[in-house]
């Protein structure tokens, strides 16, 4: 089962693509640089994330939010 970490969420929030994106690829979860671009499947955008949690993200929210991501994946 593929799992989304507090860290992915973290590296999503910190990423300085133009458009990142988290995406499951290959049993893994990876930021990629360009959410419209992204191979494999589209979990949650760095422009979710911000208009969500704005610029700082906890690390109690990063927890929380990376359990409901993961509960979501199919």
């Amino acid at each position: 089962m593929t799992t989304i970490s507090a860290d992915d969420i973290r590296g999503l929030a910190q990423s300085t693509d133009p458009d990142p994106a988290l995406a499951v690829v290959d049993d893994g979860v990876r930021v990629v640089p360009r959410a419209e671009s992204a191979e494999g499947h589209l979990v949650y955008t760095k422009s979710e994330l911000l208009a969500e949690y704005g610029e700082e993200i906890t690390d109690v929210q990063a927890e929380v939010l990376a359990a409901g991501l993961t509960a979501q994946l199919p």
